[in-house]
């Protein structure tokens, strides 16, 4: 029998409010955007789908162009992915391919182990 997962409801619920736990100074980024974004790769992330949707893609695509504006949206946006990956189950082998599948030039890492800094 699978695992259910949350959904995207109360997914964003759990993610918006641990984004208003986390401050990035210096960054046009809010967390709770970027979880809104990312949640359509959720199937993907976290479960059984072999390739991203095309609306993970352009959500993904979004943060991207965002990632680009400056080295702090960058760390801000690389800190939320990194708190979602910490508080569910990211498959971190699928979260690294979502790059190269989606062709995203910052390739910020969905990992909990990333440092945000570099």
């Amino acid at each position: 029998m699978s695992r259910s997962l949350p959904s995207y409801t109360l997914l964003a619920l759990i993610l918006v409010t641990l984004s208003l736990v986390l401050g990035f100074a210096n960054a046009d980024v809010q967390c709770s955007d970027v979880i809104l974004k990312i949640i359509p790769c959720q199937n993907f992330l976290m479960s059984g789908e072999s390739s991203p949707s095309v609306a993970c893609c352009s959500g993904a695509q979004a943060l991207d162009k965002e990632a680009a504006a400056s080295q702090p949206d960058r760390q801000a946006i690389c800190g939320c992915l990194k708190s979602a990956a910490q508080a569910f189950p990211i498959n971190v082998d699928k979260a690294a391919q979502l790059p190269s599948l989606c062709k995203l030039a910052t390739k910020i890492p969905i990992s909990p182990k990333v440092d945000c800094s570099k």
